[in-house]
């Protein structure tokens, strides 16, 4: 198996726990963890010998992130992991090869529970263009905007990661 591993994070916490599924993952096969706009930069979309694509991104006014609610970001702290663009434009036009599996997630604030799924839209958007769903989507929680991961959430996202099915076959569809 290979895999990618995209994803977009204003303060650090979306980019740590994209790390830990991949030092997760890398157990099964080669696979890369990169940074949206990264990937933009370098001009590429998905390789095709990638197995599983994994995408995670913040929950922002109930959903992916905008130009406008990534401008917010920045004023409570600054600089932004992901600076340029969020998932919503990379996946817009987006190529996905045919069967390719995929499993989303995000991150959103403990308190106040609020509604929304950034990592929903981006399953809803990567099923519309080809991808199979290898899992639902997955929702770990930061402490405030700007203030790290809820305890237990590198932990929770190992777990998410070792669940990940190996096999072609999706878990869902």
């Amino acid at each position: 198996m290979s895999y990618l591993i995209v994803y977009e994070s204003m303060f650090g916490s979306t980019q740590a726990l994209a790390v830990a599924i991949s030092r997760v993952l890398v157990e099964r096969g080669p696979g890369r963890v990169v940074e949206v706009g990264a990937l933009r930069a370098e001009g590429q979309g998905i390789p095709g010998d990638v197995d599983l694509l994994v995408v995670g991104a913040p929950v922002h006014a109930f959903g992916m992130s905008r130009e406008s609610t990534r401008l917010d970001a920045a004023k409570e702290r600054s600089p932004l992991v992901s600076a340029t663009i969020g998932v919503r434009e990379w996946l817009e036009g987006l190529t996905v090869p045919a069967g390719l599996r995929c499993a989303a997630f995000d991150t959103k604030v403990v308190s106040p529970r609020l509604p929304g799924s950034a990592a929903k839209a981006i399953d809803k958007r990567l099923r519309a263009a080809g991808a199979v769903r290898a899992c639902e989507p997955k929702t770990f929680f930061v402490h405030g905007k700007a203030d790290g991961l809820a305890e237990g959430e590198l932990d929770a996202a190992r777990a998410w990661a070792r669940a990940l099915p190996v096999s072609a076959a999706p878990a869902t569809a």
